[in-house]
């Protein structure tokens, strides 16, 4: 069992606020994560492109941006490190117990299962509403202003924005948990679901802003990204302690439910 806090309504704003206070004060480390990201992602984007695979590049930085979480641990030792009044270092994550790494590979392997059920979606869309064409970017361009291919965006979305939404719900809270407490990835996923379940509004808004800056930040030529992904993670990292999860007995978690529902 675990317990979750309650935040403000208006609680995602002072997350963007605090993480971009956190960006500012260590830009190189945070910057350099960023930059990183951004390069991984600009790797796979041209690898696709030099296969005569270049249609296939929007799909698959989408769901790259499904396991960011798993890639923004080392942006959120930043921030704790700096919480506990130390001064970060690049590699501080090497310092974590094996306990802990040993979780955020697991969590980090669910994340995995999200983003190649996107990718055989994805190719099971693209056979079905572009039968015969091929997957070269000056093929698929043409394709997707067709009638054929704005009902490929139309379904992909919905099919891409629901596995994003349940990769989030499970993720939301869960990486800076385990980067932060001795639990397992099961009590870090029961905390970051409660999160989303007791707050949807809150939750959902917070949704919303990720993939708002995410898309500006691949709208940019991808450069965009090596200020949102390091901004993004400072915020989780905030959302993260505002929450404040913790783990519990059976009996003080079905207390502070009762009380929050009374409060409510």
């Amino acid at each position: 069992m675990v317990i979750v806090g309650k935040v403000r309504r208006d609680a995602p704003w002072s997350w963007l606020k605090d993480g971009l206070a956190d960006l500012a004060a260590e830009p190189g480390i945070s910057l350099g994560y960023g930059a990183v990201f951004t390069l991984v992602g600009a790797a796979i984007t041209l690898g696709l492109v030099a296969a005569g695979l270049g249609g296939l590049a929007p799909v698959f930085l989408a769901g790259f941006a499904l396991v960011a979480p798993a890639f923004a641990i080392g942006v959120y030792r930043i921030s704790q490190v700096r919480d506990e009044g130390g001064t970060p270092r690049l590699f501080d994550f090497w310092s974590m117990p094996v306990g802990r790494v040993t979780q955020l590979a697991l969590l980090s392997v669910l994340l995995l299962v999200f983003f190649l059920a996107w990718a055989r979606l994805a190719q099971f869309l693209f056979a079905m509403f572009a039968y015969g064409s091929d997957l070269t970017l000056s093929s698929v361009l043409p394709f997707l202003f067709s009638m054929p291919g704005l009902g490929l965006i139309i379904v992909g979305t919905l099919i891409g924005g629901a596995l994003a939404l349940a990769a989030f719900t499970v993720s939301a809270i869960a990486f800076p948990m385990l980067v932060d407490q001795d639990v397992d990835a099961f009590t870090a996923i029961a905390a970051s679901i409660k999160a989303v379940k007791n707050q949807p509004g809150v939750m959902l808004t917070w949704a919303w802003l990720i993939a708002l800056i995410t898309a500006l930040g691949m709208a940019a030529f991808l450069i965009g990204l090596a200020f949102a992904f390091p901004l993004i993670a400072h915020a989780s990292w905030r959302a993260y302690k505002d929450f404040a999860p913790r783990p519990a007995s059976s009996a003080d978690a079905l207390a502070a439910d009762r009380a929050s529902s009374d409060a409510v």
